[in-house]
């Protein structure tokens, strides 16, 4: 046995060959999958995070070009059943969205903001699209791209509207790398909502799809902007949505573990998830409020710290926000409703569109 770096390996071992350009990484037991750090390997994906924050290690050969890294972040049911499994969720608390940091080489290069969109009868997955460039200098010599999953510094005021131990559970579905040449930077500064977050320069909740690219209906307050510009300007439009249901928990008792206990409690689910909807369509409290009586947040992702923020009513139902960036890094942007009525709060909740992003 010989060292070979940090690492060690057999005479029988050779070392991986890094994949060219373009590549596209969809695999995890693939040789140049050098590294899966608290990630389980994938057959048909990448692989999927099983603790606060996960990693994984890339070996493809740039020859000194900048890239373009995109990758395809998925939360299913498979994803909330390792959340609770880790979070054990107490009764009743609700399905959360996930607000999950993306680093790559130790950098924090964007944020996404996931969240199943609710159906009548199921949850319907959501993607989320992360694209970010790498200068020539980035990836070293080694030829190792180091892509992280970990909880971003989420202000105060938005604590409690979100998951905790976001990243567990999280699908690695591809990760795509490919050379980027000076045509690629486009002179356009206003994209519509759904081409900015499968650009991965938005994130709203996530896309509905088998692919992951159907905006789908609004279903958080939140919107989270990677685009890189001192300001941006997000147009929303504003509605309210149904409160989500509760977070999946995993039975305790013996006969509830069984295959006859389990229909039971999806037809429990079912019924509730129903009967939540028959409630938010029939009552008269759940009309979307007014953008003047919104009070609109702002923080950068990194280190929490308020960015300021200007909001201007356009129509009954349409916000524009304009956001000033203080420091590089994605922002979060909130919308709360302070004088929101009692009713509304236990049968609907707040929510948002983007309509578009400029820049």
């Amino acid at each position: 046995m010989t060292a070979t770096g940090a690492r060690f390996a057999t005479e029988f071992d050779e070392p991986p060959t890094p994949r060219g350009l373009p590549a596209v990484f969809s695999r995890g037991g693939d040789p140049d999958v050098l590294v899966a750090d608290r990630m389980t390997r994938g057959t048909g994906i990448l692989g999927r995070i099983q603790a606060a924050s996960g990693a994984v290690m890339l070996k493809v050969r740039t020859d000194g070009r900048p890239v373009r890294v995109r990758v395809d972040l998925h939360v299913d049911s498979a994803a909330q059943a390792s959340w609770s499994r880790a979070a054990t969720p107490g009764r009743g608390e609700r399905e959360l969205p996930r607000l999950v940091m993306v680093r790559a080489q130790g950098t924090a290069r964007a944020a996404v903001l996931i969240n199943r969109q609710r159906g009548r009868l199921r949850m319907v997955e959501a993607h989320a699209w992360v694209e970010f460039d790498l200068g020539p200098d980035e990836m070293g010599p080694d030829e190792l791209l180091i892509i992280e999953l970990a909880d971003p510094a989420v202000p105060r005021w938005a604590e409690p509207a979100f998951s905790p131990l976001a990243p567990i559970g999280v699908r690695i579905n591809e990760v795509e790398v490919t050379a980027r040449a000076d045509a690629d930077e486009t002179a356009a500064t206003t994209v519509t909502g759904p081409a900015a977050q499968l650009a991965g320069l938005a994130s709203a909740g996530g896309l509905v799809g088998a692919r992951g690219r159907t905006e789908g209906r609004p279903r958080t307050r939140f919107v989270v902007v990677n685009v890189p510009a001192p300001t941006v300007r997000c147009r929303l439009r504003i509605a309210t949505a149904s409160t989500p249901p509760a977070a999946f928990r995993h039975p305790t008792g013996d006969w509830l573990r069984r295959q006859r206990g389990q229909t039971v409690l999806k037809a429990v689910r079912v019924a509730r998830r129903g009967a939540g909807y028959a409630l938010f369509e029939a009552s008269p409290f759940t009309r979307p409020p007014h953008p003047d009586r919104l009070v609109v947040h702002a923080a950068n992702l990194v280190d929490g710290t308020a960015c300021p923020v200007r909001a201007t009513a356009q129509t009954d139902d349409v916000l524009d926000v304009s956001v000033e960036r203080t420091a590089p890094g994605p922002v979060l942007i909130g919308l709360a409703e302070p004088a929101a009525p009692a009713v509304r709060r236990r049968l609907a909740e707040l929510v948002c569109q983007v309509v578009e992003v400029a820049w």
